[in-house]
């Protein structure tokens, strides 16, 4: 598999750590894979650990650290030096997150198969024990498009996918915007311009990877803000790659008919206690969006 491992951090050691011994269990793994690390933290613990790993690790991991803060320039670092060692493919992961065992060789039997520019897989939420299973369906948790085995998409999430290294080169210098450095949405406008470059892209659904779920993030303000911000850069991320006056007049009648939708939910859920959730969730959504149209972008309250 001639794939070099991308991985951003962002003061997460434990995680980062954790994440690094369980890349040498995936199916078809070499000796000396190259694994690219980037720290976005100056105080450097990412770029530790990876001083830390024995002598005889495996793998190859080259740690470096991206004084610029947010998540596009430790992406675009990443991407930079990834590109150096030529190989074919680039895969992603995050530092909260663990592969499955047949992660990476199913991104590659997907690729084969279609032999798409771009292959993503799902990213699953690990929830504490005793959560309700209206917190576990909740969509703003995990990545998951939940499409069948080979099925063309256009991804949005950058915490699982492998790219032609050929492909994302195209793009340079600017791989992931900065704009959307600490919103989060880089990795949907990464995708959406990609997806305008004609690059293609397919489903992996079994290239799965697991992301934790902290106490940190079951609070209803973490969950209000990551509504927001995602309502608030997917506007942002279509202002930039669809200007004009028509498709602004389009986006604002939508967001004019989903403050009606959320007005509704807001005024059925007093006598249907089912509906409380669901009209909570729009109207975060519609906040996101709102901002978005008042050109004021949203910020993410945590790191990577």
């Amino acid at each position: 598999m001639n794939t070099v491992v991308c991985i951003c951090t962002y003061r997460r050691p434990d995680g980062l750590r954790e994440l690094l011994y369980s890349l040498r269990e995936l199916d078809g793994i070499t000796n000396g894979m190259h694994v690219i690390v980037v720290d976005n933290d100056a105080a450097g613990e990412g770029a530790a650990v990876c001083d830390a790993l024995p002598n005889d690790f495996p793998l190859n991991v080259h740690a470096s650290v991206e004084p610029q803060a947010g998540i596009s320039p430790a992406r675009n670092a990443a991407v930079r030096n990834a590109l150096a060692f030529k190989s074919e493919f680039i895969a992603f992961l995050d530092d909260d997150e663990q592969p499955s065992q047949q992660w990476l060789s199913e991104l590659h039997r997907i690729q084969q198969q279609t032999n798409a520019d771009v292959i993503g897989g799902p990213t699953l939420s690990v929830f504490p024990d005793n959560i309700s299973d209206d917190v576990k369906q909740n969509p703003y948790y995990g990545a998951d498009l939940g499409m069948t085995d080979a099925q063309p998409c256009q991804l949005q999430a950058a915490g699982n996918f492998m790219i032609r290294s050929s492909v994302i080169e195209s793009m340079a210098p600017e791989f992931f915007h900065p704009a959307f450095a600490h919103s989060g949405g880089e990795d949907l406008a990464f995708f959406t311009q990609l997806a305008a470059n004609g690059a293609t892209m397919a489903w992996a659904a079994n290239a799965i990877v697991h992301e934790d779920v902290p106490a940190s993030r079951l609070s209803e303000s973490w969950l209000k803000q990551r509504v927001i911000n995602i309502a608030n850069s997917r506007v942002r991320v279509m202002q930039m790659l669809q200007p004009g006056a028509t498709k602004a007049l389009v986006r604002g009648l939508k967001t004019c008919a989903l403050f009606a939708w959320a007005a509704a939910n807001t005024i059925a859920a007093l006598v249907m206690p089912e509906r409380r959730e669901s009209a909570r969730l729009l109207r975060w959504k519609f906040i996101g969006k709102l901002t978005a149209h008042l050109r004021i972008a949203t910020t993410r309250g945590e790191g990577h």
